[in-house]
């Protein structure tokens, strides 16, 4: 009989901590998603009709392929730009906008999230480069040679076309990675890569490794709505990463140019944009002060809690927006000259 009693009390207990739990956790959501509305500001970007075409900007969809094709109105540069944005899954709209109105010929792409593509950025296929190069090869004149541009994990990928052989003559990457990480899919207890190459993951720097409370912060984050500053976990799995995990691009004989601020608090960007151009003199790293993760020139429009989440300041993402992009272009036209 006290058994039972005993046992109904504990059960009890842990009903109302349950409870307890589960509305502290809906409480601290409903008070953080206002107070930081930078949580949701990426939250339509990967959304496809949400993007004006016309007869210069179309839709293009293949069996991987996904995303929009540029044509300038007077074209002033041979070769092809393909530009990819990163986990928010985006397909870098504005940025492929901006550099064809340079007279660039531009494919904004989605890597992940359409509905021919993989649903996550987890175990993403390298090999879909291949369909982008034979679109550009039949659809664009004088289709070579091909930058690529990406953003955040969009850098990370890039790097990684690159690293794998893919045929990319140039690459620039905005707050690059030097490591693969792991998938932006929690769905399951398995841990998955963010890519794959023909089939077989691309080894990567898990968040399993090292200091346990790192990742417990960045979950409990997420949980509650909070801003969350990733930097910490991707520093704790690079640190514990096994060698293979690292982005070697050592037999990329293209050119090269990666772009960091030094106050990114979502990853260690400076730190990778150093490490990746130190593997070839045809490699070039700038890093931008004052500048956080993402450079925009309104960035305080993104909504309260960039600064936790992004890092920099208003005037120093300001201006890396502004100098990266007379930069690139710069490196672009001599990359793509001529006709």
């Amino acid at each position: 009989m006290k058994f039972r009693k005993w046992t109904g009390r504990i059960a009890g207990g842990v009903v109302l901590t349950l409870a307890v739990c589960g509305a502290t956790i809906f409480g601290l959501r409903m008070y953080n998603t206002r107070k930081y509305p930078v949580t949701q500001a990426s939250a339509d970007l990967h959304d496809k009709n949400g993007y004006p075409t016309n007869d210069r900007i179309r839709p293009i969809k293949g069996e991987y392929l996904n995303g929009f094709h540029f044509k300038p109105q007077e074209r002033s540069h041979k070769g092809t730009v393909v530009v990819y944005g990163g986990s928010e899954g985006s397909p870098a709209y504005e940025q492929a906008k901006a550099l064809s109105e340079q007279g660039f010929e531009v494919l904004a792409l989605y890597f992940f999230g359409q509905d021919n593509q993989k649903p996550s950025l987890a175990q993403v296929p390298l090999e879909q480069f291949n369909e982008v190069v034979e679109y550009a090869q039949n659809s664009i004149e004088n289709p070579t040679p091909i930058t690529v541009i990406g953003t955040s994990k969009g850098a990370e990928f890039t790097a990684n076309l690159a690293a794998h052989g893919y045929p990319v003559d140039n690459l620039i990457n905005f707050t690059p990675a030097h490591y693969s990480y792991s998938g932006l899919d929690f769905s399951s207890q398995k841990e998955q890569p963010s890519f794959t190459h023909n089939g077989e993951p691309v080894p990567f720097a898990t968040f399993r490794s090292g200091n346990v409370s790192v990742g417990m912060k960045m979950m409990w984050d997420m949980i509650t709505a909070y801003p969350p500053e990733y930097r910490p976990t991707y520093e704790n799995a690079a640190e514990h990463a096994h060698d293979h995990a690292a982005i070697d691009l050592s037999s990329f004989d293209g050119n090269a140019l990666f772009l960091a601020g030094d106050q990114d608090k979502m990853w260690q960007g400076e730190v990778a944009s150093k490490a990746l151009a130190e593997q070839s003199p045809a490699f070039e790293s700038v890093i931008y002060p004052g500048a956080g993760h993402l450079f925009v020139e309104d960035i305080e429009s993104m909504g309260n809690g960039w600064q936790i989440m992004f890092g920099g300041t208003v005037d120093g993402n300001a201006k890396a927006a502004n100098e990266s992009m007379d930069l690139v272009i710069k490196k672009l036209s001599e990359w793509h000259a001529g006709r």
